[in-house]
């Protein structure tokens, strides 16, 4: 018996974590939106690292560049777009974009305690691929529902989405 885990434990935690996942996925009326809108912070939050990056390597502002990124990465979440929606897409930049633009993924890391998110942009510079890495920490209370969900149920500690390019993404 000595590493064997007792059905009745196995049971209790397969129950425990299916009452979290229920708690966490409701905010009040059981649709779900608090989860869903920590995703879209996410994604506002990488949109808005991303183009400030892009800024620098870009000349066009960042606000432009988070529009043209969103386009380029196909987000169609209408909570992620302004709220206004009213931004005009700048359709150079969008193909600028794609000139340079290789890889964009976000991995969420859980370490004992806080969940670390990486965002890594890989960009051409020349005949070059370049890495900039983006490093955050959230609380696990703060990160998408599906990254936590993984690691309740399936026990996986690293949770990876691919942004760019989009006939990869996962998000």
């Amino acid at each position: 018996m000595t590493g064997e885990v007792p059905e009745e434990a196995t049971a209790t935690r397969s129950t425990i974590a299916q009452r979290l996942l229920r708690a966490v996925r409701k905010d009040g009326d059981g649709d779900g939106d608090q989860v869903d809108l920590r995703l879209v912070h996410h994604k506002r939050d990488v949109y808005r690292r991303v183009a400030d990056r892009m800024a620098q390597l870009l000349p066009a502002p960042p606000a432009a560049l988070g529009v043209a990124l969103m386009r380029l990465c196909e987000e169609d979440d209408p909570r992620v777009l302004s709220p206004g929606g009213g931004e005009r897409v700048d359709e150079a930049l969008v193909d600028r974009l794609r000139e340079i633009l290789i890889a964009l993924t976000v991995n969420f890391e859980y370490i004992e305690g806080p969940y670390v998110r990486v965002v890594e942009l890989v960009v051409r510079n020349g005949d070059k691929p370049v890495v900039y890495r983006n490093k955050t920490y959230a609380d696990g209370l703060d990160v998408p529902h599906r990254v936590t969900e993984a690691r309740i149920m399936a026990g996986e500690t690293e949770t990876r989405f691919t942004v760019y390019p989009p006939t990869a993404a996962g998000v």
